[in-house]
């Protein structure tokens, strides 16, 4: 595994082998692979922890594919696929409900969480704490009762409009979905046609990528390069105008799971990539 992050860039070769179903849309498998390194959140004191986790909202109409990484990560990465029935969909602690309301999260603690049609879940900012601080607390009968959550939600939408923004502003990294044109069409026929010839090689890569993900996601990267990062933030800056500190924490994050991919340091490469990244979210939702 060393040898091949010394070799190769495992953040641009691994999107060519994962989630073989999704033709193209190397940006959206590169922010998936961010997400699957970064399972847990970091101690950085007493009582306080810095938030590692990413958490990715795919956004577009029926029928664009939006929900194939999902259908993927829940049948070969072990996550649980939560589709949001707007006659029960509900994360309220209800314990009556099949998934036991935002107690799957509890069970789910340092997995993936996949949701589709967010949008639909009346009480959708329940799961709020959860995407930040990864807890979250019932009160139920005088009783109060914190859980560890600390999962990373994918979720999908057909109305971002209707997401509120204190949930919008959790998600570091939010693609959009277009209906294929007549060559991405062909592309994607060619790859559904060999797909299943292909079987047996995409298990191997699957089986390569498992093995790396768990080895990279132990790995701490350092900083390095600092008062260059910090000329590539003040750039960023000047060009875009100003943004929150959440959005800053959110381009680090990235660029952390970028170095733990690399097995490197988190350097200006990984900061400037990162800010790519979460500009291309901001066009997503018209911040540029």
């Amino acid at each position: 595994m060393e040898i091949f992050s010394k070799e190769y860039d495992p953040f641009m070769c691994l999107p060519m082998v994962f989630c073989p179903e999704m033709v193209g849309r190397t940006d959206v498998k590169q922010g998936i692979l961010c997400s699957l390194v970064n399972p847990i959140d970091t101690n950085i004191g007493k009582s306080r922890r810095r938030r590692e986790r990413i958490h990715i909202l795919l956004y577009g109409t029926v029928g664009t594919g939006k929900t194939i990484p999902l259908e993927y990560l829940s049948q070969s990465w072990g996550a649980i696929y939560i589709s949001a029935d707007p006659s029960a969909a509900t994360l309220k602690g209800d314990a009556r409900r099949a998934n036991k309301g935002v107690q799957v999260f509890r069970a789910y603690n340092g997995g993936i969480v996949c949701i589709d049609d967010i949008e639909l879940m009346k009480d959708v900012d329940a799961i709020r704490d959860v995407m930040e601080s990864g807890k979250y607390t019932l009160d139920k009968g005088g009783v109060h009762e914190e859980y560890e959550a600390q999962c990373r939600v994918i979720a999908a939408t057909n109305d971002i409009e209707s997401i509120s923004p204190a949930i919008m502003s959790r998600f570091d990294l939010i693609y959009g979905f277009d209906t294929p044109d007549v060559s991405e069409s062909i592309s994607i026929a060619k790859n559904l046609l060999e797909i299943d010839e292909l079987g047996h090689d995409i298990e191997l890569n699957y089986e390569f990528i498992e093995s790396y993900i768990k080895i990279a996601s132990q790995f701490v990267p350092q900083k390095e390069n600092k008062e260059e990062i910090m000329d590539i933030m003040s750039q960023t800056f000047n060009k875009v105008g100003g943004r929150t500190g959440r959005w800053t924490a959110s381009v680090y994050r990235i660029a952390r799971a970028i170095a733990k991919m690399r097995m490197k340091p988190m350097g200006p490469m990984e900061v400037a990539k990162a800010i790519d990244m979460k500009c291309e979210s901001d066009t997503v939702i018209g911040l540029l």
